[in-house]
Protein backbone atom coordinates (compact mmCIF):
# COMPACT_ATOMS: atom_id res chain seq x y z
CA UNK A 1 0.00 0.00 0.00
CA UNK A 2 3.04 2.41 0.84
CA UNK A 3 4.48 1.45 -2.19
CA UNK A 4 1.18 2.50 -4.00
CA UNK A 5 0.73 5.79 -2.61
CA UNK A 6 3.85 6.45 -3.72
CA UNK A 7 2.92 5.46 -6.93
CA UNK A 8 0.06 7.84 -7.78
CA UNK A 9 1.86 11.55 -7.17
CA UNK A 10 4.54 10.14 -9.45
CA UNK A 11 1.71 8.53 -11.67
CA UNK A 12 0.16 12.73 -11.87
CA UNK A 13 3.24 14.28 -12.50
CA UNK A 14 3.78 12.19 -15.75
CA UNK A 15 0.80 12.59 -16.90
CA UNK A 16 0.52 16.62 -16.52
CA UNK A 17 4.05 16.44 -18.01
CA UNK A 18 2.46 14.36 -21.58
CA UNK A 19 0.98 16.59 -24.23
CA UNK A 20 -2.20 16.44 -25.93
CA UNK A 21 -0.85 16.52 -29.35
CA UNK A 22 0.77 13.91 -30.67
CA UNK A 23 -0.33 11.42 -33.86
CA UNK A 24 -2.30 8.51 -33.75
CA UNK A 25 -1.46 7.17 -36.76
CA UNK A 26 2.16 7.28 -38.47
CA UNK A 27 2.51 8.01 -42.39
CA UNK A 28 1.58 5.36 -44.26
CA UNK A 29 4.52 2.70 -44.49
CA UNK A 30 4.90 -0.75 -46.81
CA UNK A 31 4.16 -3.59 -44.45
CA UNK A 32 3.84 -6.87 -46.38
CA UNK A 33 1.94 -9.93 -44.48
CA UNK A 34 2.41 -13.57 -45.95
CA UNK A 35 1.17 -16.52 -45.58
CA UNK A 36 1.59 -20.18 -46.99
CA UNK A 37 1.45 -23.94 -46.46
CA UNK A 38 3.71 -25.90 -48.56
CA UNK A 39 3.03 -29.76 -49.03
CA UNK A 40 4.76 -32.06 -51.83
CA UNK A 41 0.85 -33.52 -51.90
CA UNK A 42 -0.97 -30.96 -52.54
CA UNK A 43 -1.99 -30.17 -56.14
CA UNK A 44 -1.46 -26.48 -56.32
CA UNK A 45 -0.03 -24.78 -54.01
CA UNK A 46 -1.05 -21.06 -52.55
CA UNK A 47 0.35 -18.27 -50.98
CA UNK A 48 -1.56 -15.32 -49.16
CA UNK A 49 -0.52 -11.63 -49.67
CA UNK A 50 -1.92 -9.01 -47.95
CA UNK A 51 -0.57 -5.31 -46.32
CA UNK A 52 -1.10 -4.32 -43.08
CA UNK A 53 -3.13 -1.05 -43.06
CA UNK A 54 -4.05 1.62 -40.27
CA UNK A 55 -7.05 4.57 -41.38
CA UNK A 56 -6.49 7.71 -39.47
CA UNK A 57 -9.46 9.25 -40.64
CA UNK A 58 -12.36 6.12 -39.95
CA UNK A 59 -12.40 2.89 -38.37
CA UNK A 60 -10.07 0.07 -39.12
CA UNK A 61 -12.82 -2.26 -39.05
CA UNK A 62 -14.86 -0.32 -42.10
CA UNK A 63 -11.37 -0.69 -43.86
CA UNK A 64 -11.47 -4.12 -43.34
CA UNK A 65 -14.08 -5.16 -44.84
CA UNK A 66 -12.71 -2.95 -48.40
CA UNK A 67 -10.41 -5.75 -50.10
CA UNK A 68 -8.16 -2.43 -51.32
CA UNK A 69 -6.87 -1.57 -47.99
CA UNK A 70 -5.83 -5.19 -47.76
CA UNK A 71 -4.72 -6.60 -51.04
CA UNK A 72 -1.73 -4.60 -52.94
CA UNK A 73 -3.12 -3.91 -56.26
CA UNK A 74 -1.79 -6.47 -59.11
CA UNK A 75 0.51 -4.61 -60.86
CA UNK A 76 2.38 -3.24 -57.59
CA UNK A 77 3.90 -6.65 -56.77
CA UNK A 78 5.26 -10.05 -58.18
CA UNK A 79 5.43 -13.39 -56.33
CA UNK A 80 7.77 -16.26 -56.57
CA UNK A 81 9.00 -19.95 -55.78
CA UNK A 82 12.23 -21.28 -56.12
CA UNK A 83 14.34 -24.01 -55.16
CA UNK A 84 17.11 -23.15 -52.83
CA UNK A 85 20.57 -23.65 -54.08
CA UNK A 86 19.08 -23.32 -57.61
CA UNK A 87 19.20 -19.73 -59.73
CA UNK A 88 15.76 -20.55 -61.29
CA UNK A 89 12.59 -18.93 -59.69
CA UNK A 90 8.72 -19.25 -61.04
CA UNK A 91 6.13 -16.74 -60.82
CA UNK A 92 2.78 -17.32 -59.20
CA UNK A 93 -0.75 -16.23 -60.74
CA UNK A 94 -3.16 -14.03 -58.69
CA UNK A 95 -6.08 -15.66 -58.77
CA UNK A 96 -9.99 -15.59 -56.74
CA UNK A 97 -9.77 -17.96 -53.99
CA UNK A 98 -13.50 -18.50 -54.55
CA UNK A 99 -13.61 -19.20 -58.21
CA UNK A 100 -10.75 -21.78 -56.64
CA UNK A 101 -13.43 -23.10 -54.42
CA UNK A 102 -11.28 -21.18 -50.95
CA UNK A 103 -13.14 -19.69 -49.05
CA UNK A 104 -12.18 -17.29 -46.63
CA UNK A 105 -13.96 -17.29 -42.62
CA UNK A 106 -16.38 -14.59 -42.21
CA UNK A 107 -15.31 -11.95 -40.08
CA UNK A 108 -13.22 -8.67 -39.70
CA UNK A 109 -11.86 -8.72 -43.38
CA UNK A 110 -13.09 -9.36 -46.54
CA UNK A 111 -14.54 -12.49 -47.90
CA UNK A 112 -14.58 -12.03 -51.85
CA UNK A 113 -12.42 -11.45 -53.73
CA UNK A 114 -10.41 -13.57 -51.57
CA UNK A 115 -7.43 -12.81 -53.65
CA UNK A 116 -4.09 -15.47 -53.74
CA UNK A 117 -1.44 -16.54 -55.53
CA UNK A 118 -1.13 -19.97 -57.17
CA UNK A 119 1.11 -22.17 -58.77
CA UNK A 120 0.64 -25.84 -60.10
CA UNK A 121 3.49 -28.27 -59.63
CA UNK A 122 3.85 -28.78 -63.22
CA UNK A 123 4.61 -25.30 -63.72
CA UNK A 124 7.85 -26.08 -61.75
CA UNK A 125 8.38 -29.31 -61.17
CA UNK A 126 6.93 -29.87 -57.76
CA UNK A 127 8.09 -29.92 -54.12
CA UNK A 128 11.24 -32.30 -53.22
CA UNK A 129 10.72 -33.77 -49.92
CA UNK A 130 14.05 -32.92 -48.32
CA UNK A 131 14.94 -29.47 -50.17
CA UNK A 132 13.77 -25.61 -49.36
CA UNK A 133 12.02 -23.56 -50.78
CA UNK A 134 11.80 -19.43 -51.22
CA UNK A 135 8.89 -17.79 -51.57
CA UNK A 136 10.02 -13.70 -52.69
CA UNK A 137 7.33 -11.19 -52.83
CA UNK A 138 8.65 -8.09 -55.02
CA UNK A 139 7.76 -4.58 -54.95
CA UNK A 140 7.87 -2.83 -58.59
CA UNK A 141 8.06 0.59 -56.87
CA UNK A 142 11.58 -0.29 -56.43
CA UNK A 143 11.20 -1.22 -52.03
CA UNK A 144 13.71 -4.09 -51.45
CA UNK A 145 11.85 -7.54 -51.63
CA UNK A 146 10.79 -9.72 -48.81
CA UNK A 147 11.41 -13.45 -48.51
CA UNK A 148 10.89 -16.44 -46.45
CA UNK A 149 12.09 -19.93 -46.88
CA UNK A 150 10.64 -23.59 -45.35
CA UNK A 151 12.15 -26.81 -46.08
CA UNK A 152 9.59 -29.60 -47.13
CA UNK A 153 9.50 -32.52 -44.18
CA UNK A 154 10.98 -36.08 -46.15
CA UNK A 155 8.37 -38.93 -46.83
CA UNK A 156 7.18 -40.56 -43.16
CA UNK A 157 8.32 -43.49 -42.31
CA UNK A 158 5.56 -46.23 -40.66
CA UNK A 159 6.22 -48.80 -37.76
CA UNK A 160 3.33 -49.17 -36.06
CA UNK A 161 0.64 -50.78 -36.89
CA UNK A 162 3.48 -53.25 -38.69
CA UNK A 163 4.40 -52.96 -42.41
CA UNK A 164 5.69 -56.35 -42.76
CA UNK A 165 1.76 -57.81 -41.58
CA UNK A 166 0.26 -59.06 -44.45
CA UNK A 167 -2.38 -58.22 -44.37
CA UNK A 168 -1.65 -54.91 -42.17
CA UNK A 169 -3.56 -55.04 -39.00
CA UNK A 170 -5.32 -52.25 -36.07
CA UNK A 171 -7.02 -53.56 -33.25
CA UNK A 172 -8.88 -51.52 -30.60
CA UNK A 173 -9.66 -52.59 -27.00
CA UNK A 174 -12.21 -50.75 -24.69
CA UNK A 175 -9.84 -49.90 -22.10
CA UNK A 176 -6.13 -50.05 -23.29
CA UNK A 177 -4.55 -47.13 -26.25
CA UNK A 178 -3.20 -48.35 -29.65
CA UNK A 179 -0.16 -46.78 -30.96
CA UNK A 180 0.54 -45.31 -34.16
CA UNK A 181 4.15 -44.77 -34.89
CA UNK A 182 6.18 -43.33 -37.61
CA UNK A 183 9.48 -42.03 -38.12
CA UNK A 184 10.37 -38.30 -39.69
CA UNK A 185 12.93 -36.09 -40.21
CA UNK A 186 14.00 -33.18 -38.40
CA UNK A 187 11.72 -30.80 -40.17
CA UNK A 188 8.80 -32.63 -39.53
CA UNK A 189 7.65 -31.24 -35.35
CA UNK A 190 4.05 -31.15 -35.38
CA UNK A 191 1.51 -33.87 -36.45
CA UNK A 192 -2.27 -34.42 -37.02
CA UNK A 193 -3.23 -38.33 -37.15
CA UNK A 194 -6.95 -39.25 -38.63
CA UNK A 195 -8.20 -42.37 -39.06
CA UNK A 196 -10.88 -43.20 -42.30
CA UNK A 197 -13.17 -46.06 -40.98
CA UNK A 198 -14.78 -48.04 -44.12
CA UNK A 199 -17.63 -50.25 -43.44
CA UNK A 200 -20.38 -51.84 -44.68
CA UNK A 201 -24.08 -53.11 -44.12
CA UNK A 202 -25.68 -56.21 -44.62
CA UNK A 203 -29.44 -58.00 -44.24
CA UNK A 204 -28.98 -61.59 -43.26
CA UNK A 205 -29.34 -62.59 -46.58
CA UNK A 206 -25.86 -61.04 -46.89
CA UNK A 207 -27.28 -58.17 -49.33
CA UNK A 208 -25.19 -55.42 -49.66
CA UNK A 209 -27.21 -52.51 -48.07
CA UNK A 210 -24.83 -49.60 -48.04
CA UNK A 211 -21.15 -48.87 -47.60
CA UNK A 212 -20.62 -46.00 -45.31
CA UNK A 213 -17.16 -43.90 -44.77
CA UNK A 214 -16.40 -41.89 -41.47
CA UNK A 215 -13.15 -39.62 -40.33
CA UNK A 216 -11.88 -40.08 -36.87
CA UNK A 217 -9.39 -37.32 -35.64
CA UNK A 218 -7.46 -39.40 -33.50
CA UNK A 219 -5.06 -36.25 -32.12
CA UNK A 220 -2.07 -33.75 -32.82
CA UNK A 221 1.22 -34.79 -31.58
CA UNK A 222 4.90 -33.47 -31.72
CA UNK A 223 7.42 -36.04 -32.48
CA UNK A 224 10.48 -37.14 -29.70
CA UNK A 225 12.92 -34.93 -29.35
CA UNK A 226 15.86 -37.09 -29.43
CA UNK A 227 16.74 -38.68 -32.80
CA UNK A 228 16.62 -42.55 -33.38
CA UNK A 229 19.05 -42.63 -36.59
CA UNK A 230 21.13 -40.59 -38.76
CA UNK A 231 18.41 -37.56 -39.37
CA UNK A 232 15.49 -39.54 -38.25
CA UNK A 233 12.97 -39.02 -35.18
CA UNK A 234 10.37 -40.63 -33.79
CA UNK A 235 6.86 -39.69 -33.38
CA UNK A 236 3.55 -41.20 -31.93
CA UNK A 237 -0.14 -40.63 -30.89
CA UNK A 238 -2.07 -43.56 -28.78
CA UNK A 239 -5.39 -43.82 -29.93
CA UNK A 240 -8.21 -44.37 -27.35
CA UNK A 241 -10.04 -47.49 -28.00
CA UNK A 242 -12.77 -46.39 -25.87
CA UNK A 243 -12.46 -42.88 -27.67
CA UNK A 244 -13.06 -44.76 -30.90
CA UNK A 245 -15.53 -47.28 -29.44
CA UNK A 246 -17.54 -43.75 -28.46
CA UNK A 247 -17.02 -41.74 -31.98
CA UNK A 248 -18.80 -45.08 -33.72
CA UNK A 249 -21.51 -45.15 -31.53
CA UNK A 250 -21.74 -41.32 -31.72
CA UNK A 251 -22.09 -41.84 -36.35
CA UNK A 252 -23.65 -44.88 -36.64
CA UNK A 253 -27.30 -45.55 -35.37
CA UNK A 254 -28.23 -48.79 -33.90
CA UNK A 255 -28.56 -52.01 -36.69
CA UNK A 256 -31.94 -52.63 -37.39
CA UNK A 257 -33.15 -56.77 -36.44
CA UNK A 258 -31.35 -59.01 -38.73
CA UNK A 259 -28.98 -56.01 -40.38
CA UNK A 260 -25.18 -56.59 -39.89
CA UNK A 261 -22.27 -54.24 -39.92
CA UNK A 262 -18.92 -55.25 -41.20
CA UNK A 263 -15.30 -53.33 -41.68
CA UNK A 264 -13.94 -53.16 -44.78
CA UNK A 265 -10.67 -51.34 -44.05
CA UNK A 266 -9.08 -48.01 -42.37
CA UNK A 267 -7.06 -45.62 -43.90
CA UNK A 268 -4.47 -43.46 -41.01
CA UNK A 269 -3.92 -40.32 -42.39
CA UNK A 270 -0.93 -38.39 -40.61
CA UNK A 271 -0.10 -34.75 -41.93
CA UNK A 272 2.67 -32.54 -40.41
CA UNK A 273 5.56 -30.72 -40.29
CA UNK A 274 5.67 -26.78 -39.78
CA UNK A 275 9.02 -26.39 -37.45
CA UNK A 276 7.44 -22.32 -37.84
CA UNK A 277 4.34 -23.24 -36.67
CA UNK A 278 6.21 -24.67 -33.32
CA UNK A 279 8.37 -21.29 -32.76
CA UNK A 280 5.04 -19.47 -33.74
CA UNK A 281 3.40 -21.55 -30.38
CA UNK A 282 6.54 -21.14 -28.35
CA UNK A 283 6.37 -17.28 -28.93
CA UNK A 284 2.70 -17.18 -28.10
CA UNK A 285 3.27 -18.76 -24.60
CA UNK A 286 6.37 -17.38 -23.66
CA UNK A 287 4.25 -13.55 -23.79
CA UNK A 288 0.47 -15.27 -22.32
CA UNK A 289 -0.50 -15.03 -19.50
CA UNK A 290 -0.36 -12.38 -16.35
CA UNK A 291 3.20 -12.94 -16.17
CA UNK A 292 3.87 -12.77 -19.43
CA UNK A 293 5.22 -9.73 -21.63
CA UNK A 294 3.17 -6.39 -21.71
CA UNK A 295 4.02 -5.57 -25.47
CA UNK A 296 3.85 -9.04 -27.14
CA UNK A 297 6.45 -10.19 -29.66
CA UNK A 298 4.82 -11.00 -32.65
CA UNK A 299 6.91 -14.32 -34.42
CA UNK A 300 7.12 -14.17 -38.34
CA UNK A 301 10.20 -16.07 -40.60
CA UNK A 302 9.48 -13.08 -43.15
CA UNK A 303 13.32 -11.72 -43.90
CA UNK A 304 14.97 -9.61 -44.00
CA UNK A 305 14.09 -9.09 -40.00
CA UNK A 306 11.36 -6.50 -39.47
CA UNK A 307 10.14 -5.92 -43.46
CA UNK A 308 7.13 -7.70 -42.59
CA UNK A 309 4.64 -10.53 -40.72
CA UNK A 310 3.41 -13.67 -41.60
CA UNK A 311 4.49 -17.75 -41.70
CA UNK A 312 5.87 -19.47 -44.62
CA UNK A 313 5.99 -23.13 -43.65
CA UNK A 314 5.66 -26.66 -45.39
CA UNK A 315 3.82 -30.19 -44.13
CA UNK A 316 3.61 -33.43 -46.07
CA UNK A 317 1.08 -36.14 -45.94
CA UNK A 318 1.53 -39.81 -44.94
CA UNK A 319 -1.64 -42.46 -46.29
CA UNK A 320 -1.98 -45.66 -44.98
CA UNK A 321 -4.05 -47.41 -47.25
CA UNK A 322 -6.08 -50.94 -47.11
CA UNK A 323 -5.29 -51.70 -43.10
CA UNK A 324 -7.82 -54.47 -41.78
CA UNK A 325 -9.38 -54.28 -38.12
CA UNK A 326 -8.80 -56.91 -36.15
CA UNK A 327 -11.25 -59.86 -34.92
CA UNK A 328 -10.70 -58.83 -31.38
CA UNK A 329 -11.40 -54.63 -31.72
CA UNK A 330 -14.93 -56.72 -33.38
CA UNK A 331 -15.14 -58.96 -30.06
CA UNK A 332 -14.43 -56.20 -27.78
CA UNK A 333 -17.22 -53.98 -29.67
CA UNK A 334 -19.65 -56.69 -29.40
CA UNK A 335 -18.70 -56.71 -25.44
CA UNK A 336 -18.74 -52.90 -24.67
CA UNK A 337 -22.59 -51.27 -23.59
CA UNK A 338 -22.01 -48.40 -26.45
CA UNK A 339 -21.24 -49.85 -29.21
CA UNK A 340 -22.73 -53.52 -28.77
CA UNK A 341 -25.95 -52.53 -30.50
CA UNK A 342 -24.34 -51.19 -33.73
CA UNK A 343 -23.84 -55.14 -34.57
CA UNK A 344 -20.80 -55.36 -36.19
CA UNK A 345 -19.69 -58.77 -37.30
CA UNK A 346 -16.18 -60.41 -38.59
Amino acid sequence: MRKLLLCLPLAGMLLAACSNDFEIAAPWKNIPVMYAMLSPKDTAHYVRVEKAFLDPDGSALVAAQQPDSIYYDPNAIDVYIQKVGTQQRYPLNRVDGVLEGITRDSGIFATSPNWLYKIKPAQFGGLEPGATYRITLEFKDGSSPVFAEAAIPRDFIPTEPNPQLIPVTIGFLSQLPTNIIWRTDVNGVLFTVNLRVRYREEDSNGNLLKRETLEWFVGNTKREEAPVGPGLYRAKIAASGQAFFRFLAEKIPPANIGHFRYFENVEIIIEGGGKEIEDYQITAQANAGITGAEIISTFTNLQPAGAGFGIVTAKNKLVRTDIRVTPATVDSMNLDPITKPLNFRY
